[in-house]
């Protein structure tokens, strides 16, 4: 992986806000800008139907599998494990097992949420520490990560607290500022810790990772610097949002135990970065992530250089 000659990239969830920023990552990056990649998701075929998944990948032929289909919904998960079994259990396993069928590396994307955050380390969890879910999100994804080290040359990434898509369903930061955007104040969480991570700079750690001539095994840890929760995000974005009428309105904080989640949440599920450091590629600040964010929005402060200028 990442040497002389072209790799061939198959993503599964090529259509959520990950998949689509690595695919977009892939083409602009001089390094993989001529690599063949090949993008499905639910609407091409269900990963959990086996043979739909062996068509697809025998046609393609690829040298890496990268993993991001998921069922990622925690309290979807919670509700029907049904569901987040056959997804997040099945659909890996027939993903490692056309992988090693193709003789290609798998790279599945886990999460933060296999740790139960109720003993955090002083700098975060590294990638030694031992999985204690407390969701059957996390249960289903700390199975995902044993299936797939089964793989020959596999990599684990755990990441944590996506934003930077177009669903605000599914985006905590899209949907603070649409919130904002309403005059409504958004309600965050602002007793839950982690990364949260901006999914343009974890594509662009993805391209890192694949483009070395040694490719790494095991589990990485990925993330934007800097422990915050959510009702921290949201307070950064007020102060990002303001513009000639003054400042948008305040977030409002919420205790994770009045949010009624059917899911139990880590309540400090911080990693730490350090081996992602000594493989050569470091993450900017979730700060520096949300600006650039806002950019992409076009909107808000952010979209100037501070001297008012675009």
């Amino acid at each position: 992986m990442g040497g002389a000659r072209p790799e061939r990239i198959y993503v599964t969830g090529a259509d959520g806000m990950l998949g689509q920023a690595l695919i977009r990552a892939l083409g602009e990056d001089p390094r993989t800008a001529h690599w063949p990649v090949h993008g499905v998701s639910l609407v091409d075929f269900d990963i959990a139907d086996g043979r739909a998944l062996s068509r697809s990948v025998a046609e393609f032929r690829p040298t890496v599998v990268v993993h991001l289909a998921a069922c990622a919904i925690v309290d979807t998960c919670e509700a029907d494990p049904r569901l987040a079994m056959r997804v997040n259990v099945e659909g890996t396993r027939n993903v490692a097992q056309e992988s090693r069928r193709a003789g290609a590396r798998m790279v599945y994307l886990s999460s933060d949420y296999v740790f139960d955050g109720l003993a955090t380390p002083e700098h975060g969890y590294t990638e030694q520490d031992l999985p204690n879910p407390v969701s059957v999100y996390g249960l289903t994804k700390v199975a995902g990560e044993r299936i797939t080290s089964l793989v020959p040359d596999s990599l684990i990434v755990r990441t944590s607290w996506l934003f930077g898509g177009a669903d605000e369903r599914v985006d905590n930061v899209l949907a603070a500022v649409r919130s904002a955007e309403r005059g409504e104040p958004a309600p965050l969480v602002s007793d839950q810790y982690s990364l949260p991570t901006g999914t343009r700079d974890l594509a662009e750690a993805l391209v890192h990772l694949l483009c070395l001539p040694e490719p790494p095994g095991g589990t990485v840890h990925i993330g934007n610097g800097g422990r915050a929760s959510w009702f921290d995000v949201g307070l950064e974005l007020q102060s990002l949002l303001k513009d000639d009428e003054g400042p948008a309105l305040a977030p409002t904080p919420i205790p994770m135990a009045d949010c009624g989640f059917v899911g139990a949440r880590p309540v400090d599920s911080t990693l730490n970065t350090d081996r992602l450091r000594s493989l050569g590629h470091s993450m900017t600040t979730w700060r520096e992530s949300l600006r650039t964010y806002l950019r992409t929005l076009g909107i808000g402060t952010a979209t100037t250089d501070g001297k008012g200028n675009a």
